[in-house]
Formats: C-alpha cells, sequence, structure tokens
C-alpha cells in the first residue's frame, strides 16, 4: 500500500502540537532568562532556532559614507568579520560541533584563506543584519543574501556568486506549467518569508488573481499541498528541492521571482567590492568554487553559466594588503549633470569604413541601439564622444564622457573605471552542418577545420580542445574574409566545419539557408569554447549612476527590448541570461523628475 504522503507530512507539523502548550511555557522561560542574561552580557548566543536569538542593536540608522574602506581594518587586525544566519541550510548552519557550515561558510573561509587573514563569524539576523553591516560590525554580509533593489540604498553588493530564484512547487500531475494557469486558485506561503513577499509581488503585477494561503512552516504548507488544501506552493528553490517527495510533486519551470545570492558591504565601498569580485572569480578559475559546491550540494557543480570572468584576473589570490583604502567619490555625478544637461556622453561608438567586416558593422550598430535606448528610457539626447586617440575607458576615467559602450572588462582598468554587468556574451564555437550531426572536436578525428585569418591564437586553441577530447585535426583552412565561411563548407567543401569567434560566425548561419548551425551542449544551449562578456564602462564609484545602467538593462532584458537590439549578434533563443536584481528600481524616474 502506498504510503499517505500528505498525513506522513502534517503529522510532523501536528504530533508537537500535542505538547505545545508545554513546548511555550518552556521558551517563554527560555527566551526570558535570556533577555537577562544577553542585558548583562552582550555577547552572542548562537542558536538554530528561528527567529534567531541575538542582541539587539540600537535603533538609530547609520548610512553615511565611510571614511575609509573595511579593508584598512581588515589589514590593521588581520581578520575579516563575516555576518552569517545561522539557520539556513545549505549556506549556513551551526554543525553539531557548533561551527557554522555550509556552502557560504565555506566560501567565506575561502576568501579568508586566499587574503591570508583570519575569519570571524557574527550571528545576524535578518532584522539585524543590514544595520550590522553599516555601522560596521562586521565587513561582509554572506548568508543566503539575495541582492535586490531596495537594498541598493543601504549596500554595495559584488557579483552574484550563487542564482537563486522563489520558485513554484505543484503537485505532479497537475496542468499547470505557466504561473497565469493558476489563476483563481490557491497558492501557500510561509508567513513572514521571502516566499510570501514574492507570492504578493506576483499576484499585483498579475492580470488575474489568485488566493493565498498564509502557513507558519514550510511543511505545514508542503502538507496542505499534499492534501489539496493549495494548489501551489511559493518559497525559495534551493529550500523546497530539499523537502519534496519525487514523483509526488513538480516545479512549475517559470520562476516566481529571480534573487541572486551575492555578498554585502557598505555602500560607496568600491574598493573592498573589487577585492571581493576579483576573489570570487580567482576562485572559479582555481576551481574551489565548484568544490566547495559539490561539497554542499549533493556532487552537483557550480552553477556557472552566467558567471562573468574579466579579463586579467591573475594566476595568484588578490590580498587585501595589494588593495586601495580609501572611498573614492566622484568629482561630477553623471546623473546630475544629466538632469542639468539632458545629454548622456557616451564613448566607444565607431566610425567604421565602409568596407568592414560584417561583424564589426553588427556590433558597433547594436552598441548604438543600446546606447540610444538608455538615452531614450532617460528622456535625455545622446552625444557621440569620439575617440581622438584614447581608449573609451580612458575617456571615462578622465570624466570626458559618463560611459563607454562595448567594453570587455578588464582588471587592469579596474582602478580607473567601474563595470557594469555584461549584455552581450561573444567568443569561439563550432559551426557545422546540421545533416553532419558533429556535435565537438571527439568528433572530427581526420577532418579539416576552417579557421578565420584574422582570429589571433586559434590554432593553438584548436590544439587544447582537440587534445582534451583525445582528437587528432587532420589540418587547417584559413579563411580570408568572415562571409566565406558558408562557401567554404558548403560549396568548396575545403573544411568540414568552422570554429571561430561567434560574431563571424552568425550571418554565415543566417545566410546557409538553415544549412549550418552553431553547437550546443545536451541542454540545447550555446557550446562556448571561450566566453568574453561584454559590458559598460562607468564612472568610479558613482553608485547611483551605475545602478541607474544595471536597472536599464535589467527591464530592458526583462521587457524583451534587449533581445531584439541583440539580434544581430546573437541566434534566436540565445540571448545571455542577465542577472534581475527583484524590486523597483527608484533611481529609474530620476533622469524624468530633472
Amino acid at each position: 500500500m502506498k504510503p499517505n504522503l500528505a498525513l506522513m507530512r502534517l503529522k510532523r507539523w501536528l504530533l508537537p502540537r500535542a505538547v505545545i502548550g508545554r513546548i511555550s511555557e518552556l521558551v517563554i522561560v527560555f527566551v526570558l532568562l535570556t533577555s537577562v542574561t544577553l542585558a548583562q552580557d552582550a555577547t552572542p548566543i548562537p542558536t538554530l532556532i528561528p527567529p534567531t536569538l541575538v542582541p539587539a542593536t540600537s535603533s538609530a540608522r547609520f548610512d553615511g559614507v565611510p571614511t575609509e574602506s573595511a579593508i584598512a581594518r581588515i589589514v590593521r587586525d588581520g581578520v575579516v568579520r563575516v555576518g552569517a544566519y545561522y539557520n539556513e541550510p545549505p549556506f549556513a548552519s551551526l554543525d553539531i560541533r557548533g561551527n557554522v557550515a555550509g556552502f557560504d561558510a565555506d566560501l567565506a573561509r575561502s576568501m579568508a584563506t586566499a587574503w591570508g587573514v583570519n575569519i570571524e563569524f557574527v550571528q545576524v539576523t535578518r532584522q539585524t543584519n543590514i544595520d550590522l553591516l553599516a555601522q560596521g560590525v562586521i565587513d561582509l554580509l554572506i548568508s543566503a543574501q539575495p541582492h535586490t533593489r531596495e537594498l541598493d540604498s543601504r549596500v554595495e553588493f559584488s557579483q552574484s556568486y550563487f542564482p537563486a530564484v522563489q520558485a513554484l512547487l505543484v503537485r505532479e500531475g497537475d496542468g499547470a506549467t505557466l504561473l497565469e494557469h493558476m489563476a483563481d486558485r490557491q497558492i501557500g506561503v510561509v508567513v513572514g518569508t521571502r516566499g510570501e513577499r514574492a507570492a504578493e509581488d506576483w499576484k499585483q503585477r498579475s492580470p488575474y488573481t489568485f488566493n493565498i494561503q498564509r502557513f507558519f512552516t514550510l511543511n505545514e504548507a508542503l502538507a496542505a499541498l499534499d492534501m489539496q488544501g493549495v494548489d501551489g506552493v511559493v518559497s525559495n528553490r534551493t529550500e523546497l528541492t530539499r523537502l519534496l517527495i519525487p514523483g509526488n510533486q513538480r516545479f512549475v519551470d517559470v520562476p516566481i521571482n529571480p534573487e541572486p545570492f551575492a555578498v554585502g558591504m557598505r555602500r560607496f565601498d568600491g574598493n573592498l567590492r573589487q577585492l571581493v569580485n576579483r576573489t570570487l572569480q580567482y576562485l572559479f578559475l582555481s576551481g574551489r568554487l565548484n568544490e566547495i559546491h559539490e561539497a554542499n550540494f549533493n556532487g552537483e557543480g557550480f552553477p556557472s553559466a552566467s558567471f562573468a570572468i574579466w579579463d586579467n584576473v591573475g594566476e595568484t589570490a588578490p590580498t587585501p594588503a595589494q588593495s586601495a583604502t580609501d572611498i573614492p567619490l566622484p568629482t561630477t555625478y553623471a546623473i546630475r549633470r544629466m538632469q542639468t544637461e539632458r545629454a548622456l556622453r557616451v564613448a566607444g561608438l565607431r566610425d567604421l569604413p565602409a568596407d568592414a567586416p560584417e561583424s564589426e558593422r553588427r556590433l558597433d550598430a547594436v552598441n548604438r541601439a543600446l546606447v540610444n535606448g538608455l538615452a531614450a528610457r532617460w528622456q535625455v539626447n545622446l552625444v557621440p564622444v569620439p575617440d581622438n586617440g584614447q581608449s573609451p575607458i580612458e575617456i571615462v576615467a578622465a570624466g570626458g564622457a559618463d560611459l563607454a559602450v562595448g567594453i570587455q572588462p578588464d582588471w587592469t582598468y579596474a582602478g580607473q573605471v567601474d563595470f557594469t554587468s555584461h549584455y552581450l556574451v561573444r567568443g569561439f564555437r563550432l559551426m557545422v552542418r546540421e545533416a553532419d550531426n558533429f556535435r565537438s572536436f571527439g568528433d572530427l578525428r581526420g577532418k579539416v577545420i576552417g579557421i578565420f585569418q584574422t582570429d589571433a591564437n586559434v590554432r593553438d586553441l584548436v590544439g587544447v580542445f582537440a587534445e582534451r577530447e583525445r582528437a587528432l585535426v587532420d589540418d587547417f583552412f584559413s579563411i580570408l574574409r568572415e562571409q566565406d565561411a558558408a562557401f567554404t563548407m558548403l560549396s568548396d567543401n575545403n573544411a568540414s566545419v568552422v570554429f571561430g569567434d561567434s560574431l563571424k560566425l552568425i550571418p554565415n548561419v543566417e545566410s546557409s539557408g538553415g544549412q549550418l548551425e552553431l553547437t550546443t551542449n545536451s541542454a540545447g544551449q550555446p557550446l562556448w569554447y571561450t566566453r568574453d562578456f561584454i559590458g559598460i564602462a562607468v564612472p568610479r564609484n558613482d553608485v547611483d549612476f551605475r545602478l541607474l545602467v544595471e536597472y536599464t538593462l535589467q527591464d530592458m532584458y526583462s521587457d524583451g527590448t534587449l533581445g531584439e537590439v541583440l539580434r544581430p549578434v546573437m541566434l534566436p533563443g540565445e540571448t545571455p541570461q542577465l542577472e534581475v536584481w527583484h524590486g523597483l528600481g527608484a533611481l529609474q524616474g530620476a533622469m524624468l523628475g530633472g
């Protein structure tokens, strides 16, 4: 007989209620005793009981500009103080020995090790975390902390390191495949959680309605789902994955809200943000991020699809001792200037000759369409800034432009400008005939590989990837003109495949009449052999302007505008997935009110 799973879930919640009165008395006594103890001694008492009991902080809110980077204190004391929840598995929780364990804890320890300093974990709650950060009690906040727009006014965030989402769990056999299929149905949430807020936001933005039922625990909500008391449950996907019963529940593929996890630090501390970002990228390239992810997620590899790597990360770990400790502030703030002059000054737009290659003309057209879109949304005029022999990054650093478009982030220039998230991915890919069913270099033993004469170091790259798959490359065929790649494969038969820059391959795929394609992985996602992340350079530590650019890029991605802009340089369905920070962008209306 199949066990009654709903009853089993419900028992997990109902059985303790038989003694709930006695437990309540004990909890009250414990809280009173704890309160007396904390009044005498401000040392936090770690606990796994939510809400976590820690000393209450002062209600005074401090959000001023710090006088120095937290790096200065980390160097002086040789300790980085990291705020963490103690009841957020598998990210951070107390193990049986009283140690902070989990993916975030391991990540924080790995950063401290890379920096050559000790680590001190400080217990925080969702009520105290931001205040403790703003007051400088902790240097970093890392504990399943989502980057949301509402926190951008108080917190500086690193690039995200975990692509979490609020998700919808339904019963297996339920026909719902889209969120709108939940119209007029019952949605369960846990009261006081991000899941409750995500469901409320979903309801407000939807043209249809549904009912929200609130529960005290996730187990209670899942029991209601099993017993058909609700039709779906909204919570963090990682947490739901830990509790779902395979074969009885499944996820609706469309997420409710993204909530990428990032490391938080004090606002305006751009030097610490750069140190954290470079360390995250170093840990990724060294394989350490993958190691700790596998250790905390049952052998599953680190989700790296959208994790951006900048040029020149370096082969050794960055350290606080090598970092600047000041708080650099711009002499002129871009938003204020644009409100006055109603103009957006843009570097990086090129005056191309008439015979410029198709890939260069397409890329420049995309960059122009992008910045025109930014200017239109901000209701300002676009003013191209000529380079006059300078690089676009140098122009922004010198104050001659508000931003530079089409920039590949590079740690060499991190002390001069800030870089936004990427809006475009380009890199080396493999173009094959659809009929040949070639998927990788392992299928190319004894074949001729076409390469573009203008692609630097391409033969060495082919050698690396061929060796990994134990493939023997028979020969190369050098292609002089980009537009000849399709002809080389389909008419002359001089090459079985072409390996090259995706921007050069895409026009050939489009002109082949469906005979050519770029290879994908088993999940149907683009198969990249190298990846370059293209973003925007903005003035260093002009925080509000950088956020304005980020919000607008995210909104263009969310409403489909960015996909249309990128059409000349990305194949259908391959628009890069941009990180979206949930919430209203207070800065979005800044230009309109100027």
